[in-house]
Order: C-alpha cells, then sequence, then structure tokens
C-alpha cells in the first residue's frame, strides 16, 4: 500500500482543485492509501469519496488565520506544526503556497512531488525574479509534474532546465460530466437562438474582454447570437461595464459560478476560450467530452487535446485571429458539425480510467527509480 498526500490551498472551485478531486475519487484505494489536506476547511464529504481521508490546516479562514498561513510558510515551519504522518509520497498540487510549504518537509523517506498547472512564462510577471524566488524550494523535490507538454517547456525554461520535469496530464471524470450533462437548465432558463459559450473564472488570464469584442463586432455585422459565459472572479465589474457602454445587455448573460455548468455546455451551439494562457483547459477537455466545436487561442496544451486543429479550431493568439476564428465558425454550419464529430470520437480518448491508471503507473514508478 503506497501512501500519499495530496496538499493544496481549497479543494473548493474548478481548475486544480477539480482535478485533484477526480483523480484521488479514481484511483484504486487497495493500491494506495490517499490524504488529501488544504490549507482551508471546506465539506469534504461532498467532493470526496469514501475512503479518501481528508485534514485541514486551519479551522477557520479569517484574517488571523491567513496571517498565520503567511508567517508560518515563511518561517518554514507549516509542515512541521500542521502536516504529522508518514508518506511514501508527498505531493504539493499547486504552485506558489503548497510548493513553498511542502518544499520544507521534514520527511526524509518520502518522494516529493510539485505539481505546476500554468505556463509560467506567461503566467508571472517577471519570470526571472519567480525563478529566483522560487528555485530554492523545486530543488527540495524529487520531480516537478507539469499537466502539459507545453506548462512543461515553459517550466524547463524559467528555470533553464534545473530541475526534473514530467508530463501527467489531468484525470476528468468523463462519465459523470455525460451524467449531468443531461439535466435541466433549471430557473426557467431557455436558449433563444444561436449561443456561444465559455466557463471560467472571471480573470485577467480569461480575457473576456476580447470575447466580449469579438461578440460585439459580430452583432455589428449582423451575425445575430448570444454569449453566455459562466463564472465568477475579480474582472466582474470590468466585464459589467462594457456590457453596458455597448449596450450589450440583450444579448450577453453572466449568471456568475454555476455549479454544474455542463447543461448549458450541451445547449451550446459553440464552446470558445478566448484565454491569455491556460495550463490544461478543463473546460476545453470538457467540451470534447461533449463532443462540442471549439474555437480556441492557442495556449498549453491545446494541442495536445486538438491536435493541429483536428478537432477544433486554434487560433493565434491575438484579438484580431480570436475574431476571424469565431466569425468562420459562426458562418459556416457545416464546419461546426464537422468539428462536433471529430470532437465527439476524440472524447472517447479521455476516460477517467485510462488517466487515472496513467497516474497510478506514475507514483509506484516513482518509488521504484
Amino acid at each position: 500500500m503506497i501512501k500519499i498526500l495530496f496538499f493544496i490551498e481549497t479543494l473548493e472551485g474548478g481548475g486544480a482543485e477539480k482535478v485533484l478531486r477526480d483523480l484521488v475519487n479514481h484511483m484504486d484505494q487497495t493500491k494506495f492509501d490517499i490524504t488529501v489536506q488544504t490549507v482551508w476547511p471546506c465539506d469534504s464529504s461532498k467532493l470526496l469519496v469514501p475512503g479518501v481521508r481528508y485534514k485541514t490546516t486551519f479551522r477557520e479562514k479569517n484574517k488571523i488565520n491567513q496571517q498565520r498561513y503567511r508567517v508560518e510558510a515563511e518561517l518554514r515551519i507549516l509542515y512541521q506544526l500542521h502536516i504529522k504522518d508518514d508518506y511514501d509520497i508527498e505531493c504539493a498540487y499547486l504552485e506558489m503556497g503548497p510548493t513553498k510549504v511542502m518544499a520544507a518537509s521534514t520527511n526524509k523517506k518520502a518522494k516529493k512531488l510539485a505539481w505546476v498547472h500554468c505556463d509560467l512564462t506567461k503566467a508571472v510577471g517577471y519570470p526571472i525574479a519567480y525563478a529566483r524566488k522560487t528555485a530554492s524550494w523545486y530543488a527540495k523535490y524529487d520531480q516537478v509534474v507539469c499537466v502539459s507538454q507545453r506548462v512543461k517547456e515553459s517550466f524547463d525554461q524559467v528555470f533553464q532546465n534545473q530541475f526534473d520535469s514530467v508530463v501527467s496530464h489531468n484525470v476528468i471524470d468523463d462519465a459523470a460530466i455525460r451524467e449531468k450533462a443531461g439535466a435541466p437548465l433549471g430557473d426557467g432558463m431557455q436558449k433563444r437562438r444561436f449561443t456561444v459559450l465559455s466557463v471560467g473564472r472571471l480573470s485577467t488570464p480569461k480575457k473576456y474582454i476580447r470575447l466580449l469584442e469579438a461578440h460585439r463586432r459580430l452583432l455589428g455585422e449582423g451575425l445575430a447570437h448570444d454569449l453566455w459565459i459562466l463564472g465568477e472572479g475579480p474582472e466582474r465589474e470590468k466585464l459589467e461595464q462594457y456590457v453596458a457602454v455597448h449596450k450589450l445587455q440583450n444579448s450577453v448573460w453572466m449568471p456568475g459560478f454555476i455549479e454544474n455548468p455542463y447543461p448549458f455546455m450541451r445547449e451550446a451551439d459553440l464552446l470558445t476560450c478566448s484565454s491569455i494562457y491556460e495550463g490544461y483547459s478543463t473546460f476545453a477537455t470538457e467540451g470534447v467530452i461533449l463532443g462540442k466545436p471549439i474555437v480556441t487561442t492557442e495556449v498549453s496544451g491545446m494541442r495536445e487535446l486538438l491536435g493541429n486543429s483536428e478537432f477544433g479550431m486554434i487560433v493565434d493568439n491575438n484579438d484580431e485571429a480570436f475574431y476571424q476564428g469565431l466569425k468562420k465558425m459562426l458562418c459556416d454550419d457545416s464546419l461546426r458539425k464537422n468539428f462536433a464529430a471529430k470532437a465527439e470520437r476524440r472524447g472517447h480518448q479521455f476516460t477517467a480510467e485510462e488517466l487515472t491508471n496513467e497516474n497510478e503507473r506514475f507514483f509506484e514508478e516513482l518509488l521504484i527509480s
């Protein structure tokens, strides 16, 4: 039995938190004794299957504990104070805080892994300064695990190939996605016409201003459609202001975070990713699993997911290329149908079972090496 710890700030939300939940919930508990420890408490009974142990570092998220977290991490004592067990493998499942904390592990026998979920050449403002700040942390790990080939390449570039990095793809619960997609939209919501949809945090990396601008231009050219953006985040006010200034209230719907976005993905005619950077897009992977046509900017992981625009349209990462790609997909029904058919075939390759097996083999081989 391999005793393994995953450490992350929270299990709630999307992104790294969601793929970690999918990973541990599908791992073979006859082979792995799994513990998930978060910095901040959550209702683990709703997020983790029976048999996966859960621990929280602090019982409440408040100003005092937030200060304690920063101080204890900086003094490199948080591990000694709050992580007390004898693990075979210890995983820091997110950059920055968790990576810094687990770098101070006093468990000398454990193999140590640090996960990287984003393209560091774009995600951090000053990569050279970031490398100086964090190199001592990564030096404490046996391997750095990157969620896509592009993420690995960016990590190697930032740290000038100092550390042993590998690629391990995220686990996605394909069966649950298809099941949840069958639910009704709810709240009397109905699709009224051709609909473009994006799901993600309302934050700078997602560049939803780019999407809104393309939407506005297309409406101006007489291409009637609605735009749904599901998610919450710090850029809401900025995006709402854009919608108001350009009088897009009748075509743009931003309801905030929706726990089950899959019925909306099912109903949408086209999915889109306007991001400046990604790690390995969960939203795009889910879209492929649901057999939806996708148009996306060139960001990390998309080539691995969609090939060279074989299973979805990948455009250059600039505003004009994104607008032109979106327009082409809106105007060409046969193109969308072709991408949808190919996405559906591609989606059957992303099973939770196969992706979990890939991760489990990686953990087992790590202990042999």
